[in-house]
């Protein structure tokens, strides 16, 4: 008689890690497409899901602090330093700028097969849409950013910018998530952010039922 033994979770897939000069390739692109107000690259059955308008605010609140304090600082500064002010200013600036752009131009992804989580300059996820049991509306927070575990829900896992969440993905049956640091998750529950919380969730309900149904 033959032992009976459990299926293998099925894997989420995150998108791997970026060099350092992958990652300000990306970020340098970005803010020149993002400034130049060039479309979003899609395909004809994907659909964008709008996420981390919040997160973006705060940044430009930042930037402008720091402009108006620069040019104070600026001031007295002596002469020979204040090109090597100037430079810092600039490069805050070029990061501070590239970030909103990485994060404008990355919104999460939603086509009949696949959901697609991204995060801009941190890790993204992607979950098969047959995979997808139910999605829902609850407002919360998720110490940290990226994809990441959610504490005190050893099933979940949070894939955000920032810390706030607003979407819950209930799964089918458990995703095996692998993490940058960590041992991978066995997820059952997915939270990120969208601008729009409902909408997303219309959207993504919508495909999960289309799904069902083929």
């Amino acid at each position: 008689m033959h032992e009976s033994t459990a299926p293998e979770p099925a894997e989420a897939k995150p998108a791997p890690r970026r060099t350092g000069k992958q990652w300000t390739t990306a970020l340098l692109r970005d803010l020149l497409n993002w400034s130049a107000r060039k479309p979003i690259p899609l395909s004809e059955e994907q659909q964008p899901i709008a996420h981390s308008s919040d997160v973006r605010m705060v940044v430009w609140a930042f930037v402008g602090t720091d402009l108006v304090t620069g040019i104070l600082v600026d001031t007295m500064v002596p002469p020979v330093g204040r090109v090597i002010h100037l430079l810092w200013i600039l490069f805050s600036l070029v990061f501070s700028l590239g970030f909103c752009a990485m994060t404008a131009r990355a919104p999460h992804l939603l086509d009949a097969s696949e959901l697609h989580l991204r995060t801009g300059p941190f890790r993204d996820l992607t979950i098969p849409v047959e995979a997808l049991e139910s999605v829902r509306v609850a407002h919360s927070s998720s110490h940290g950013h990226g994809l990441r575990r959610v504490p005190d829900e050893d099933d979940a896992v949070a894939c955000t910018v920032g810390s706030a969440t607003n979407l819950v993905i209930d799964l089918r049956e458990p995703l095996l998530v692998e993490l940058r640091k960590g041992e991978p998750v066995l997820a059952k529950r997915i939270r990120t952010v969208a601008d729009e919380p409902a909408a997303a969730a219309r959207l993504i309900s919508g495909a999960i039922t289309r799904g069902v149904q083929r």
